[in-house]
């Protein structure tokens, strides 16, 4: 049984660990700054950019209790929302892995490999990384989203920012659109979170991935 109140948690969790995680790993990435790459692979920043990459894992391992909570409101529609959260959580893992690799990578490698890869060569990689962690599951959630603007569960208003942050979430790797969707989840977390706990929802058994 999970309740309105344990999905709109569990997407809050995903909405403030990736923007927790983002601010802490300051991973580069848009327009190249050559401070900013020495700052990312500097051997202070090590242990940050350690625990940001899993706070980050954390968030996107968040979304399949809301997927999963949310998945009965959506009706025939619920199995293709469950798939589409399994894509989320999963290349968002392992985007956070892209990024904090990196610093995993100077820290065990040393100065060998400190001296060996280029900056423009370690923004390339957490550039990728950043599309992976966050704009790969902000695009499949943005489906998500779009569904639940079909939910007739939900109020009108919510519904129609569910399908304006659904775009944005798809628009991800363009910037500016992934805070627009950010806010919907947390919006949308509040909602659920503040909503009556009658209000349950049964969730039927994960189908075999």
């Amino acid at each position: 049984m999970i309740t309105r109140r344990t999905a709109g948690a569990a997407l809050l969790v995903y909405a403030l660990a990736t923007f927790a995680a983002n601010s802490l790993i300051a991973a580069p990435g848009g327009e190249y700054e050559a401070k900013v790459v020495g700052d990312f692979v500097s051997s202070g920043h090590y242990a940050i950019a350690f625990a940001a990459a899993y706070v980050g894992c954390l968030g996107s391992v968040a979304l399949l209790p809301f997927v999963l909570g949310m998945r009965a409101e959506l009706g025939h529609l619920g199995e293709l929302a469950w798939g589409l959260g399994v894509a989320a959580a999963t290349t968002g893992v392992i985007g956070w892995f892209i990024t904090g690799g990196v610093d995993v990578a100077m820290a065990e490698g040393g100065s060998t490999v400190k001296s060996a890869v280029t900056h423009p060569s370690v923004y390339t990689l957490t550039e990728i990384g950043n599309l992976v962690s966050w704009c790969a599951p902000a695009l499949f959630m943005g489906i998500v989203a779009i569904l639940l603007s079909r939910a007739a569960s939900l109020p009108r208003w919510l519904r129609v920012f569910s399908a304006v942050a659904g775009v944005c979430g798809i628009l991800a790797p363009f910037f500016f659109t992934f805070f627009i969707y950010l806010l919907w989840t947390v919006v949308l977390g509040i909602a659920l979170v503040s909503h009556r706990a009658s209000s349950s929802l049964q969730a039927e058994p994960a189908a075999v991935v």
